[in-house]
């Protein structure tokens, strides 16, 4: 199974794994790196490598908050790096797309699951004012 790494800035990638824990369960094979005040770019890269050895298998999706960010600079310079496993990095993660890369990854090889998180990052974006009509309201039963 793919591995999961989510990093960014402050405790984004703790806190929404957190968040995936509460809806889902704790994901197996997956790892938070945040990126906090006073540390550097070399501490961020260092824990991400420590990040990357604790997964199993030999496929590794980074997902990072920001295009540009220190996060993201750090894995796709480590991606360049790194030889012992195959990674991917991608920027914008969101709650959307954190469920489907957590719940999909059994499904697909690691192309596939960039793409599956891709779709579902941009679908789970939405205006309240978009999601029914306005005499019904949207349905929402119990959410997840």
């Amino acid at each position: 199974m793919t591995g999961i790494i989510v990093t960014g800035h402050g405790h984004f990638p703790t806190g929404i794994l957190s968040a995936i824990a509460l809806v889902a369960g704790k994901p197996e094979n997956t790892a938070g790196v945040d990126f906090e005040e006073g540390c550097s770019s070399s501490d961020l890269k260092e824990a991400m490598k420590l990040a990357v050895e604790s997964l199993e298998g030999e496929e590794v999706l980074i997902l990072a908050d920001l295009v540009g960010g220190t996060p993201f600079n750090v894995a796709a310079a480590l991606k360049q790096e790194y030889t012992g496993k195959r990674i991917k990095v991608m920027a914008g993660v969101n709650m959307a797309s954190m469920v489907e890369a957590v719940f999909s990854r059994p499904m697909y090889g690691l192309d596939g699951l960039v793409e599956a998180v891709l779709t579902a990052g941009r679908e789970g974006i939405k205006d309240l004012d978009g999601l029914g009509n306005d005499e019904e309201g949207p349905e929402f039963e119990g959410g997840l």
